[in-house]
């Protein structure tokens, strides 16, 4: 068995309590900014197409 070391998460949980949380809101972040990224990219893309249409 590996012998602990003061460097182990498990040594200061304290210190990393609210990290889960911090993850989950960063992802929810990302996801709502690559979304919008691509609606963006998506209306530029169609906009020729539908100024040729109407």
């Amino acid at each position: 068995m590996a012998k602990q070391s003061p460097k182990d998460i498990a040594a200061f949980p304290e210190l990393f309590e609210g990290m889960e949380q911090f993850v989950e809101e960063q992802a929810v972040w990302l996801r709502r900014t690559l979304l919008a990224a691509l609606a963006l990219a998506a209306g530029m893309a169609a906009y020729p197409l539908l100024q040729r249409l109407f």
